[in-house]
């Protein structure tokens, strides 16, 4: 061969190795096997590349399942990323690449690998599982992530109560148990119950359960119910099955791998709410029966029943069960035998005992009798209905699942004579438990004369006279509060009685001393006042041909001096008045007015109340008031008034209103013509510091509005007394 034709020959497998070589580089050091991947997950590695092509177990679909794939070197898990967006699910039997990195999971050492792209190389054959048995998968050590099979028989069928989408198929297999899952988020578990019971072949992916059930250990993950197949076609008649036969079962772990069985005889007690039934088969032995659903049968009935096995190292027991009539004979009455509660838990009943506390599981089935004194009842809905019987000072549970109307009209304190079936919980031998305990004992009531009441508690009991008692003192306290509540009441009461007699009182001293005022006043400067102008007036009769500017002088000095008659007038009315002493100034005004205004309408809305006036302001708003209503009586010949006031924020409001003749604010005479009314008025406000406003013209009438800061009456009289 020449050196071309070497040259030639080579040239493919040179081609090859740099095609090789050129994709390594490109992987940049990607992981490039399953082996690889899976020992980049057990060591918890994060955050690494893969590049692998594998063929696919089983199935995932985009976005929501993973999927299990294997090649020459192992199988694994894989994820899918949902940002990556591709719609052809992966099928069993594909031959696909996969790109992507291993994650950490939160709450596991290992990690896990997410594919952030799949592409498919070619479609294939799905795989036939591998044979396998339960040890085998929960060794997981041959069969990780591998497509298995294994054959056992439906034990039972439920949903993940911590993850709702899964469902889970106990399968007991001749080694052990195995848990088969499918994620069913819209599958209702009861259309399943068929399989329950059933042999069965499941296939899945063996993988390590990955929840907070840890101690589960390796399961068989499934993505469709195809996975699950009977054995044999299910016969028309659920109930054609064997008998329960305890010689066929050599270990207490063998019933729980032979399905369904049945069972008939009578049933001698029904407790728990009537999940549970306590059954006499024809050639004596007791079974403990767990009902799936529906109501149970009543005490004495004959029945058959069709359920799973269990064992509890003391008999055959059947669960998840169902039952049908069956004719027969009826049940016989069987021999009441006296009971203490001494005898239930102690070995008291043994020879030579040490009264231990045990619970004696020799009695059950047996009819017993007992007497003892009723401390408490479960509460109605509770499921199942109990009362708890004190007897020799033990307490014993008396069920009346199959009975309520037994227990009807009883009353904590009442002695009652109590028949029925003893009865004795214990577990049932499971795949976890190595040794079943009795975990209750107890009496099932069987028809309502099974309790007859000896006497009831006295009316007069220790809890109903405490309750007696605190009644009394809750009364008692509520009088003692009650008096003391009235004694404040008439205290506050009293003291504002006394409060109003004292400003009576003081109103009273006032009116004596105004009018002794007034009186002394009227008898000595009216007078004399009186006798001046009359002798002004003489003065003025007798001037005759006197000068015009005596003339003139005289007219003004009487008409000051009658000004100053009136003033004193005015004054002495208000020393004689009881205005001041009213609690409401619009009474106050009309009584200030009544003197003055006769015939002329008077229209007072005051709005102002009296606490908030001191007696010196609200005397100078009833004098200026006053003025002006005289005014326009005596001088704009009004016929209506109109009075309003009002607080606006710290400032007091009032007008004085008429439909007189009116005047020229502007031209109105004053002190030098003899005329002091305006001036009066004018003095008086700017002695509080007030503001005044006249509108009037001829023939429109006259108004006149007041305003001045307003202090409390508190204040004012602080001030005055400083």
């Amino acid at each position: 061969m020449t050196t071309g034709t070497r040259f030639a020959c080579a040239k493919p497998a040179l081609l090859a190795l740099a095609a090789a070589f050129l994709a390594a580089c490109a992987a940049g050091g990607a992981l490039r096997t399953v082996g690889e991947v899976q020992s980049a997950m057990a060591r918890g590695d994060a955050d690494v590349e893969f590049d692998v092509e594998v063929k696919v177990l089983l199935g995932g679909r985009p976005k929501v399942l993973g999927f299990a794939a294997q090649d020459g070197t192992g199988a694994a898990w894989f994820g899918t990323n949902p940002s990556i967006a591709f719609d052809c699910p992966t099928n069993a039997g594909d031959v696909v690449r996969l790109r992507g990195r291993t994650i950490r999971h939160k709450s596991d050492s290992e990690s896990g690998a997410d594919c952030s792209s799949i592409t498919l190389v070619a479609r294939g054959k799905p795989p036939e599982p591998m044979p396998s048995s339960a040890a085998a998968v929960h060794s997981g050590a041959s069969v990780a992530n591998r497509l298995v099979r294994v054959s056992g028989t439906v034990h039972d069928i439920f949903r993940d109560d911590i993850d709702p989408r899964w469902i889970y198929v106990l399968v007991c297999c001749d080694d052990g148990m195995v848990y088969w899952s499918i994620y069913a988020p819209d599958t209702s578990i009861d259309g399943l119950d068929h399989l329950i019971g059933s042999a069965v072949t499941a296939d899945g992916i063996a993988t390590l359960f990955k929840n907070t059930r840890t101690t589960i250990g390796h399961i068989l993950i499934a993505h469709d119910f195809s996975a699950l197949r009977p054995v044999a076609a299910q016969s028309s008649d659920p109930y054609d099955v064997p008998e329960v036969d305890r010689k066929s079962f050599a270990t207490p772990t063998k019933p729980a791998i032979v399905g369904r069985r049945r069972v008939t005889g009578h049933v001698i007690a029904v407790w728990h709410g009537g999940k549970s039934l306590l059954l006499r088969s024809g050639d004596g032995d007791l079974h403990r029966v767990s009902l799936k659903r529906g109501p149970p049968p009543r005490y004495g009935e004959r029945v058959e029943i069709l359920g799973l096995l269990e064992t509890d190292l003391y008999r055959i027991n059947m669960t998840r069960a169902i039952w049908r009539p069956s004719p027969g004979p009826a049940l016989a009455p069987s021999p009441v035998r006296e009971l203490s509660a001494a005898e239930m838990f102690t070995d008291a009943w043994m020879e030579n005992s040490a009264g231990r506390s045990l619970k004696n599981a020799s009695l059950l089935g047996q009819t017993v009798h007992m007497r003892g004194t009723m401390r408490g009842m479960s509460a109605p809905g509770s499921g199942s209905r109990r009362l708890y019987l004190e007897c020799d000072s033990f307490v014993v549970p008396i069920d009346a699942s199959g009975c309520q109307c037994a227990i009807e009209g009883l009353s904590a304190g009442c002695v009652v004579d109590v028949t029925g079936t003893y009865i004795v919980e214990t577990d049932n031998l499971g795949a976890a438990l190595a040794f079943p305990q009795v975990r209750d004992i107890l009496i099932a009531l069987r028809s309502p004369g099974d309790v007859s009441v000896v006497s009831r508690p006295p009316w007069w009991t220790p809890g109903r006279l405490l309750v007696l008692v605190g009644a009394l003192v809750a009364v008692i306290f509520g009088i003692f509060a009650w008096n003391v509540a009235l004694r404040r009441r008439a205290e506050r009461r009293g003291r504002e009685l006394a409060d109003e007699q004292l400003a009576h009182v003081a109103s009273e001293l006032k009116v004596v001393e105004r009018t002794r005022l007034a009186v002394e006043l009227h008898d000595s400067l009216s007078q004399t006042l009186t006798g001046i102008s009359m002798g002004i007036d003489s003065a003025i009769d007798i001037a005759g041909d006197a000068s015009e500017e005596l003339k003139k002088q005289l007219a003004y000095t009487s008409k000051t001096v009658e000004a100053c008659r009136t003033e004193l007038r005015n004054c002495l009315w208000d020393l004689r008045s009881q205005a001041l002493e009213e609690s409401d100034m619009n009474a106050a005004i009309q009584l200030a007015l009544s003197q003055i205004i006769s015939k002329t309408a008077l229209n007072v809305r005051f709005e102002v109340p009296r606490t908030r006036l001191s007696d010196k302001t609200a005397h100078t708003i009833l004098r200026i008031i006053r003025e002006l209503a005289a005014n326009a009586v005596r001088h704009g010949n009004a016929t209506s008034i109109k009075i309003a006031g009002s607080i606006d924020g710290g400032k007091l409001r009032f007008s004085v209103t008429d439909n007189g003749n009116g005047f020229d604010p502007r031209q109105a005479p004053g002190v030098a013509e003899g005329h002091f009314g305006l001036e009066g008025i004018r003095e008086r406000i700017d002695h509080i510091d007030g503001e005044v406003e006249i509108s009037s013209s001829p023939g429109r009438g006259t108004k006149v509005t007041v305003a001045f800061d307003i202090p409390s009456a508190k204040m004012e009289e602080g001030q005055s007394n400083g």
